[in-house]
């Protein structure tokens, strides 16, 4: 009977409990859980519930409390506030406002990272999110927006759709984990390879994936690191839904799975955090063009980006995207010496404007700088040459943000602009000018309200 107190002693949780903390004027809660034998500077997992969800000291998704108790790591289960999902017929539920910027569900969750440490001091370089569903959305979005903080992520069923725009302008490569159900038709599984060809070329992967299959459980795809990046990972798991657990992964467990991957790695692990788009099209096995790119058409060498197209996939598509910054696209050209490449980098979103338009001699390396200074929006990039029979090719091309020491000798022209008029409703269907009617509608691939 003794052993068994000891025993039932050891297992319980050393805290299992609700805190409320006031962000923005707003109180919030989250449920703590730590276990016995945590660490004395211990890691972190926050676990972000999908719409709807309610957090309960017993209930909350994706869950690691076993887990937590034999590896001695905290975990959070944040309570999202009610949104409205204009996507799910405008149904209002507990969830999170994932756009892929700050806003008040990412102050939110910097806010309990802070509470905690004052409370259980955190190993700082091991800090983790990953989420369910609208919580695997949010997880996207604090990938975006909190790089800097949490050292990787993982996400279950979930990616930014309708009004939730994925963002992909982190300050630095993350180590990404996804694992999608074959069979979910909510947040559907045929788009997840638009959103994995989005991470890996901002992560400047290997596009080639190793596989892994066991049949009946899953398909494992390791798209692993390139140079000064970290490894996308994306699981599709045989029979499985929209859920925000599975037992098909090779651990038997999928949040075994995504602590597993966490644990490879730290905040302070070594990247290129001036990488911001290496898409790597001339890999053995790739082929680009079906994965959004134009090779090879006529005078076009190459072309990526295209404008939204909501009312088929749902605000998911492969982009280009950048944010307000200084840059610089770099890439290696071969051919006859006394042809050029024509060059031009324009904006999709808000003002369409091109923010590069150059000419180049074919043969070597090239390095063109230009700015963006209006905030984030999507991009297309074009490479043509003089006539449709040059024998030109290009390889190793990136985006790269400049350093404060190339930036200051530099002088950015400016090019004419041109204002996007249009709008989508989420039915996807266009509409021209400045909405007239409330409701909420996606204009340059963000989510606007209007009153």
């Amino acid at each position: 009977m003794m052993a068994l107190c000891c025993t039932m002693m050891l297992m319980a949780a050393k805290v299992n409990k609700f805190f409320t903390i006031n962000v923005n004027g707003k109180n919030r809660t989250y449920l703590l859980y730590v276990p016995n034998n945590v660490k004395a500077s211990a890691p972190l997992v926050i676990s972000l519930h999908g719409a709807g969800g309610q957090v309960t000291t017993t209930s909350h998704d994706p869950d690691f409390n076993s887990i937590a108790d034999k590896d001695g790591f905290i975990v959070a289960y944040p309570q999202g506030l009610p949104t409205v999902f204009p996507g799910l017929g405008g149904m209002q539920a507990p969830g999170w406002t994932s756009t892929g910027e700050e806003n008040f569900d990412t102050d939110f969750l910097k806010a309990v990272v802070e509470d905690i440490d004052a409370k259980y001091p955190l190993d700082r370089q091991r800090l983790y999110c990953c989420g369910f569903s609208n919580g695997g959305m949010m997880t996207y979005c604090m990938a975006n927006t909190c790089s800097h903080i949490f050292a990787a992520f993982a996400a279950i069923s979930g990616y930014p759709i309708n009004e939730f725009h994925l963002h992909h302008t982190s300050w630095r490569p993350v180590p990404f984990l996804h694992i999608h159900g074959k069979a979910d038709d909510f947040v559907r599984y045929a788009l997840v390879p638009n959103v994995i060809d989005n991470m890996v070329a901002r992560n400047g992967a290997n596009p080639v994936p190793v596989v892994t299959t066991k049949s009946g459980k899953y398909t494992k795809n390791v798209y692993e690191a390139g140079e000064g990046g970290f490894p996308i990972i994306f699981y599709e798991i045989d029979g499985m839904g929209h859920s925000p657990f599975t037992n098909n992964t090779e651990d038997n467990s999928s949040s075994q799975t995504m602590w597993n991957f966490f644990q490879q790695y730290t905040l302070d692990a070594p990247c290129d955090t001036t990488m911001k788009w290496r898409p790597r099209i001339e890999t053995e096995g790739y082929d680009p063009k079906s994965h959004g790119w134009t090779i090879n058409a006529r005078t076009t060498l190459l072309r990526f980006g295209v404008d939204q197209n909501t009312s088929d996939n749902q605000n998911v598509y492969r982009s280009l995207q950048f944010k307000t910054g200084k840059y610089k696209l770099c890439f290696h050209s071969e051919g006859e010496a006394d042809k050029t490449i024509r060059v031009k980098i324009e904006k999709l979103t808000g003002q369409k404007n091109a923010v590069l338009s150059d000419t180049v001699a074919v043969g070597g390396d090239v390095s063109l700088p230009f700015e963006v200074n209006d905030g984030w929006g999507e991009y297309r990039i074009t490479l043509l040459r003089d006539n449709k029979n040059d024998n030109n090719t290009v390889s190793n091309i990136g985006i790269y943000s400049l350093t404060d020491e190339e930036s200051a000798s530099i002088s950015f022209p400016t090019f004419p602009t041109t204002d996007s008029t249009s709008s989508f409703d989420l039915l996807g269907r266009p509409v021209e000018g400045q909405p007239t009617h409330h409701g909420i509608y996606i204009r340059n691939g963000r989510k606007t309200v209007n009153r």
